[in-house]
């Protein structure tokens, strides 16, 4: 399900899912979703498969089978938002890959004869019922963590967005110039650990120079076979966006580079993301003391670029909720366009990969203040200032404790 926004007509589009699995499995795991017609079973049994999305027999067969399932409960369902949202979803993807042709010439082998063992199920595709969980960080830098917390942080320097036993991302934020301190990613670093026969470790390494197609060792793919890799590096768009996929924890790492920055968001099952023992961004958010508050005190430094001129810039794109708050807050400190493309492709990716998450945490508000108010928001205070409000703040609170 996509957002009913338009991208501008300068954006690119954005890209459709490429595991159908997923996209169906996404919007549909929210407890009772579908109980109130009983189409799920249907849907238990596309996702049970595992079948990646494609012009080929496998999947048409698979789409073709849920689609008969669905049929007969058309009428039961009938103005269910999901069930039609599915039957729709499907239609789609089958048109896409011309299953019908495919369906049209396709001979199914001859079934295995009783008491024959079934084919092995591929250990290194993820077969899990988990909800999707999703993190993003993008701007100056804007973070949105697993748990569905929106936030705005300082985290100068090199951080660790997640990091689990087959996973690991890490960022680094730098000053965005030298009369402005608002800082932006400028390398973005993802370890896949060994996992066996699902393939060997791999780092991938993006940097404000180069968005590379490849792991850093040049090979783009790891485990599996090359039609079928367990974990690899797509390139979406070349020097521009770039997934990592790792099939056996069904997890997405999606990396942009935009001008001199970069995007980063990370979706995989929730119960891969775990609460770990040092401090994650994804999982535990920005430190108390690295996060914007929502009401600071007044600016004491002109913005980059009058509010007014960034609400008209951030309202061109068509961005809602915290995203269009967060475009304008960006182009307020650091007067740089390219940041309105930032929280753009971080509302598109939230939409493309958790569009459950999107349904339930965007409210499609495009007059701002829709989160919090960008015009008290501390925009260009330096450092030393910040730092003494923080410590009077402290203070104040010390004393009213000893009394």
């Amino acid at each position: 399900m996509w957002p009913l926004n338009p991208l501008p007509a300068h954006c690119p589009a954005p890209p459709h899912p490429r595991l159908a699995a997923t996209l169906l499995l996404t919007t549909l795991l929210i407890a009772g979703v579908g109980g109130e017609c009983g189409f799920t079973a249907c849907i238990d049994q596309y996702v049970a498969a595992g079948v990646e999305e494609g012009p080929t027999p496998a999947f048409c067969v698979l789409a073709a089978s849920t689609s008969d399932c669905m049929a007969p409960l058309s009428s039961s369902c009938r103005s269910y938002i999901p069930y039609e949202t599915q039957r729709r979803m499907l239609d789609n993807l089958m048109k896409r890959h011309d299953c019908a042709t495919i369906l049209a010439t396709h001979h199914p082998p001859p079934a295995a004869p009783d008491g024959a063992p079934p084919p092995a199920a591929d250990e290194c595709q993820y077969r899990g019922t988990a909800a999707p969980a999703h993190c993003g960080l993008f701007g100056d830098p804007h973070l949105k963590t697993f748990g569905g917390a929106y936030m705005t942080c300082g985290v100068g320097g090199a951080w660790p967005l997640l990091n689990t036993p087959a996973l690991a991302v890490q960022v680094t934020n730098e000053q965005v110039g030298p009369d402005n301190h608002a800082t932006a990613t400028t390398k973005v670093t993802v370890l896949v650990k060994e996992h066996g026969s699902c393939g060997g470790e791999r780092t991938y390494e993006a940097s404000a120079e180069a968005l590379p197609r490849a792991f850093v060792d040049g090979t783009t793919w790891t485990g599996g076979s090359a039609s079928r890799p367990h974990t690899q590096v797509q390139e979406r768009v070349p020097g521009e966006h770039v997934l990592i996929t790792v099939a056996y924890i069904n997890a997405t790492v999606a990396v942009r580079k935009i001008e001199k920055y970069l995007t980063v968001h990370v979706t995989l099952p929730e119960s891969e993301v775990g609460e770990g023992e040092e401090m994650q961004l994804c999982v535990g958010g920005c430190p108390d003391n690295e996060r914007l508050p929502t009401a600071p005190p007044p600016p004491v430094a002109s913005p980059a670029m009058a509010k007014s001129q960034a609400v008209i810039l951030c309202k061109e794109y068509n961005m809602t909720d915290y995203y269009l708050d967060s475009c304008i807050f960006d182009l307020m400190a650091t007067g740089d366009k390219s940041f309105r493309v930032a929280a753009l492709t971080a509302q598109r990716d939230l939409w493309e990969h958790d569009p459950v998450g999107a349904q339930r945490l965007l409210l499609n508000c495009s007059e701002p203040p829709c989160v919090w108010d960008v015009s008290a928001a501390h925009i260009s205070a330096s450092p030393s200032l910040a730092l003494l409000l923080a410590a009077l703040v402290l203070l104040g609170g010390a004393r009213r404790a000893g009394r």
